[in-house]
């Protein structure tokens, strides 16, 4: 028989008292963490890569770095219709019929690679390659629309560009106000090296034109070429003087700054219209939410509390389900760790 004093006995109390308070108050959090949000709580965003499944049964989910998820497919039958469908080779992901590189498709975006207008002069101000404006063209009943997130931008010390689009046409010009380009500014696109633009939502189109008050001569000695694109904004920084010498910039641009398109289902069809058909994309615990492109189509959201790949089956998780998962395994833990302390009383 062990015989344990007084003293020793108070401080076993005390771990007890200390160890069962942990675990409730473990519990607790987990408890609370686990709930269903209420209608005023804040939705998490959807993630289609998310979830059970993401690309039809059968069908690949990958192409190279590039996650491919439903509605989008690759292959034919594997999207939910041929303008969903993506071209896997051995060179990456591009859009359908296309040689539009793919980097990346999200729930509402998808960025493609980009593409770019450059006019370079001699010292005598000739162009130096034959002039070949930048255009892109989606037809109508395609699900993509260049993003606002992208600017229309122009970079050079005598260069003007025009982009024309849907109903929408703008342009700026993009000067030095002497030619040694030390009023240029790093990271400030008003007018001076480097100019940019907005645009709308919902274009499907555009062109781009070019031309220079002086063909460069004027400033040949600090920029002999300008350059028109449109790409995403936030990946694009103007680096002053470097960016008006650098003959690497063309790459640079081509190689970080990718076009943004919006994409939706449906086509034309509104919310409204879409769940009155047969061909409804949205599944159980999800939602759906009209394109705000003005162009209509929509696209699924999962309910809050929910995630996952709304569009093909099993659709949205229950976020709930997966905290309960995580607290029997802590509760498990508990239940071996508070075993481990009685047994380091006993002899």
């Amino acid at each position: 028989m062990c015989i344990h004093s007084s003293k020793l006995l108070n401080m076993q109390h005390r771990q007890i008292v200390l160890f069962f308070s942990f675990t409730c108050s473990v519990l607790m959090i987990l408890t609370s963490t686990s709930a269903h949000p209420t209608a005023d709580s804040p939705v998490s965003p959807t993630t289609i890569t998310k979830g059970t499944n993401i690309a039809k049964p059968g069908c690949p989910k990958q192409c190279g770095n590039v996650t491919v998820p439903y509605p989008f497919g690759i292959g034919s039958d594997c999207a939910i219709d041929s303008s969903f469908e993506i071209n896997c080779t051995g060179s990456g992901a591009t859009l359908y019929r296309s040689n539009i590189k793919i980097y990346d498709i999200s729930d509402s975006e998808i960025r493609v690679s980009n593409m770019l207008y450059q006019r370079c002069y001699s010292e005598t101000g000739q162009l130096l390659v034959p002039d070949n404006p930048t255009w892109l063209r989606f037809e109508k009943l395609t699900p993509y629309s260049f993003s606002a997130l992208n600017m229309f931008t122009v970079i050079g010390c005598d260069e003007s560009a025009i982009m024309t689009g849907d109903n929408f046409r703008n342009g700026c010009y993009a000067f030095c106000t002497n030619s040694t380009g030390v009023n240029v500014v790093v990271g400030r696109c008003m007018g001076t090296g480097c100019c940019q633009i907005e645009i709308p939502k919902g274009l499907k189109y555009f062109n781009t034109t070019m031309d220079s008050v002086e063909n460069h001569t004027g400033i040949w000695s600090i920029n002999r070429c300008g350059y028109a694109f449109l790409g995403e904004a936030s990946r694009f920084q103007f680096r002053g003087e470097h960016d008006l010498t650098d003959n690497n910039l063309k790459n640079r641009i081509l190689d970080n700054v990718p076009i943004v398109l919006d994409w939706a289902i449906g086509n034309n069809l509104t919310c409204v219209d879409a769940q009155k058909r047969n061909d409804y994309a949205c599944l159980v615990n999800s939602h759906c939410v009209d394109s705000d492109t003005g162009l209509g189509g929509y696209r699924c959201h999962c309910d809050p509390g929910y995630e996952g790949n709304p569009y093909i089956p099993p659709g949205c998780s229950d976020l709930a389900s997966c905290w309960w998962c995580a607290l029997r395994w802590v509760l498990l833990l508990l239940v071996l760790a508070a075993a481990a302390v009685v047994a380091g009383w006993s002899c």
